[in-house]
């Protein structure tokens, strides 16, 4: 599986580097400008609102009956690779990434997409070394590995460096879901971002591990199926494959490849595959992410700037902000209502990335903070308070 995954993207990074390739003649736009206004319905923000909801709803369901850190942190260690996998999709497309692709996509085309192709390299090194190691030895967080690699100072180097990384990662994703409804409502960044941290923060907070597996199964399917139709209807619209393909420059058909540091240092990330039954069902999890899921993730986060740059080149929308890409050409193809849908894409793309975050540094404030240098002799409970009162 994985020298066939290794093999497929490199003959795709071959084809699209070399292969020859016909490009259509640009059509200048006859339209009317398009004003800088703020998108959407109200009926688009009412869905989204019901999205919020139900996502509040199948996270604290889903969160009950939390008994100590091992079910916080871990869920109880029940999950099935599927799960998981499809979990940690969610986890690794945050609301940056349709922007940010979207951005990469219409100014550079088919090398936004990222490949994947350093991580078939790297993979038998997760499957056989890493999560064997973390399930094995029951490590909580990466911190407590260092220690037991090296010695406690490394040990809290790594827990200081682990955390500003976390919660900087936090607020990249909360800075961005701000400015898409500053764009969309006319919202204060500061403000959106303290509102869908709070709404986040509730179901962590009550369900731990558990809350964010289910909502971030949900929230995966979702934003890949969201992403899909959005490149099937642009597609569509122009006419086909062959007239997309041709609207977008050549130098846009190249690919590239990605950095594999998430499966390995990510705390979040790393909690999600220890919440598996067993080594093998993390293994099989681990092989769908490369192989399957993140190259579709990657087409859907990038799909809102190739169609973007496909409508440029042929006459139907003006030349536009890159940054607001994804969801001019969102809005373009889609009825109120159905934008309404892909508001919540966006805002499930930020909570499935926040929530997994908001466990990892309360996993590293209870067990690399609080218990080996505050309090070592706590309770289960006592230490389920802290890890909820740390998210």
């Amino acid at each position: 599986l994985m020298l066939g995954g290794l093999m497929f993207f490199m003959v795709l990074q071959g084809y699209l580097q070399y292969a020859p390739m016909s490009v259509s003649e640009a059509v200048p736009y006859a339209g009317e400008e398009r004003a800088d206004k703020s998108i959407g319905k109200p009926i688009d923000f009412g869905i989204m609102a019901v999205y919020i909801i139900m996502i509040l709803l199948i996270g604290t369901w889903f969160g009950r009956r939390q008994k100590g850190t091992k079910d916080y942190f871990f869920g109880g260690q029940r999950f099935s690779w599927w799960m998981i996998a499809f979990s940690l999709v969610a986890t690794l497309v945050g609301s940056y990434s349709f922007v940010k692709y979207s951005q990469a996509a219409y100014n550079y085309g088919f090398a936004s997409s990222q490949s994947y192709l350093n991580d078939w390299a790297l993979m038998p090194l997760l499957l056989f070394g890493w999560l064997p190691i973390l399930y094995f030895s029951r490590i909580t967080t990466v911190p407590e590995y260092f220690e037991r690699r090296f010695n406690r100072k490394v040990r809290l180097a790594a827990t200081v460096g682990v955390l500003v990384y976390l919660v900087s990662y936090v607020g990249v994703n909360l800075y961005t879901m701000g400015t898409v409804f500053h764009h969309l409502l006319g919202w204060n960044v500061m403000g959106s971002a303290i509102l869908i941290a709070g709404i986040s923060a509730i179901y962590v907070t009550f369900g731990g591990q558990t809350s964010v597996i289910m909502t971030d199964l949900f929230q995966g399917v979702m934003l890949l199926a969201t992403g899909i139709v959005l490149l099937f209807l642009g597609i569509h619209y122009l006419g086909g494959v062959e007239e997309f393909l041709g609207h977008l420059p050549r130098e846009h058909r190249l690919a590239l490849a990605n950095s594999a540091f998430f499966y390995f240092l990510n705390q979040g990330i790393l909690m999600r595959y220890t919440a598996t039954k067993s080594t093998r069902e993390a293994r099989k999890a681990a092989i769908a992410m490369p192989l399957i899921l993140m190259p579709v993730a990657a087409i859907v986060v990038a799909s809102g700037g190739w169609i973007g740059q496909s409508f440029v080149h042929a006459g139907i929308l003006p030349e536009m902000d890159p940054k607001k890409a994804f969801y001019i050409t969102a809005e373009f193809l889609s009825h109120p209502g159905v934008f309404g849908l892909i508001l919540a894409a966006l805002t499930a793309a930020l909570m499935s990335t926040v929530d997994t975050l908001i466990t990892a540094v309360s996993a590293i404030v209870v067990n690399d903070v609080y218990k080996p240098l505050v309090k070592p002799k706590e309770t289960e409970k006592q230490l389920l308070r802290t890890a909820r009162f740390s998210s």
